[in-house]
């Protein structure tokens, strides 16, 4: 695309905000280019996940190119063969874990598709050039100039006009910006271990699934879980469908998940699943041995103001407010992070001044991140006491956005 812009935008991290971003750049004609640490868009990663876009799917699809906003249902999405906006695919089903009993059936009041990750990524990825292998190692900032020059560890270097960070929740950009005391991540004493799979019995697959054709959740006194489906290759074929499982507890400190076998991991997260009620316990204690049980170390990050350096870098996605993910918030602040800071860079392209308009686009991703920051947290710990549950920011506000 031919473009007169004198900008040219670094994207430090290929995942979904990044990809957003570039896609929303893309269609303005601003130049940038995509970095991604992974060797390549084929690398394996050690787990996986289903998501939510719901408040934010107007956005993506107005970051995304027509001819790719119109597929995301059928590309990305969990099961194209639903509609996700007629009931029960449009409510969040949450069940006692002890004697089955539907506690709440909380309504998703925007339109909403869940997606797969991993899914949803190729989508954003399409079309777009991405720099794999280039691990971020240092910024170098010229305010005179209006130049910010990323350098990576395999010796590659460049130069921008701009440089946001959407390199995750252990962001390299966020630890430049306000050193790593300051940026590190708050651990949650809670204990989070989420992994996919698929059962061969086309009758155990239909009998899990009855707990929701999507996503529901289950939680009795200090266990939480839940259970969604992640890819439906054939409706018709029960046996070829895969789910997304997890279950949370309060953390044992006298085990160290990480030293743990995987046979291990399987008897922990077995021994928690019977305690659950119909079909999670048959979900959690059917899955296959040899499965790998991955262990996530959640947290969170309380997002404080950060120097733009005269608007040469911020932060977006996970870099700038990684949380929990009990209120499935995450990929739709991303969105609106994506969102706003491409409509910033096109303000700036227009004439605007670039240090105020990052600023300002900077502090509202901090407020907005910081406040559901909040309410993720307050939830995920609701979760695992009974007394608080219903009470949670969950059962009071379903995904409704707080900002």
């Amino acid at each position: 695309m031919t473009t007169s812009s004198k900008q040219h935008i670094l994207v430090i991290g290929a995942g979904v905000t990044g990809l957003l971003i570039a896609q929303g750049l893309q269609q303005a004609g601003i130049p940038f280019t995509v970095f991604e640490a992974e060797a390549g868009a084929d690398v394996a990663r050690s787990r996986e996940w289903q998501m939510i876009l719901h408040w934010a799917l107007p956005l993506a699809m107005k970051l995304l190119p027509e001819h790719l906003a119109v597929q995301l249902k059928e590309r990305a999405s969990v099961d194209s063969s639903l509609d996700f906006d007629v009931y029960p695919n449009n409510i969040l089903r949450f069940y006692n874990g002890v004697d089955g009993a539907i506690l709440a059936e909380l309504p998703i009041k925007n339109r909403c598709i869940r997606v797969a990750r991993k899914k949803l990524r190729a989508l954003c990825a399409d079309g777009v050039e991405i720099k794999y292998g280039h691990i971020l190692k240092a910024v170098r900032v010229d305010e005179d100039r209006g130049e910010v020059t990323a350098k990576f560890s395999n010796g590659h270097e460049a130069t921008g006009t701009l440089l946001i960070g959407c390199d995750g929740a252990k962001s390299f950009v966020r630890q430049y910006l306000l050193g790593s005391a300051k940026a590190s991540i708050t651990p949650l004493d809670v204990s989070f271990w989420n992994v996919i799979v698929s059962y061969p019995n086309a009758e155990r697959a239909l009998h899990i699934r009855s707990a929701h054709p999507i996503f529901a959740m289950v939680a009795r006194p200090g266990i939480f879980g839940f259970l969604g489906t992640y890819d439906v290759p054939d409706p018709e074929k029960p046996e070829t469908w895969r789910f997304h499982l997890a279950i949370s507890f309060p953390r044992d400190e006298n085990v160290n998940p990480h030293t743990l076998s995987n046979a291990e991991r399987h008897a922990v997260m077995k021994e928690k699943g019977a305690r659950l009620c119909e079909p999670f316990r048959t979900a959690i204690l059917g899955i296959p041995e040899e499965v790998a049980i991955p262990t996530d170390d959640i947290g969170y990050w309380a997002a404080e103001r950060w120097d733009t350096r005269g608007g040469l870098i911020t932060l977006a996605g996970d870099a700038a407010h990684p949380m929990t993910p009990h209120r499935g918030q995450g990929c739709n602040n991303a969105t609106q992070d994506a969102y706003n800071l491409v409509d910033s860079i096109k303000r700036i392209d227009a004439g605007g001044d670039q240090h105020r308009l990052i600023q300002e686009c900077s502090d509202e991703i901090i407020k907005r991140g910081a406040a559901e920051t909040k309410l993720s947290l307050e939830t995920a710990y609701a979760f695992l006491d009974w007394d608080k549950l219903q009470a949670s920011p969950l059962f009071k506000h379903s995904l409704s956005a707080r900002h």
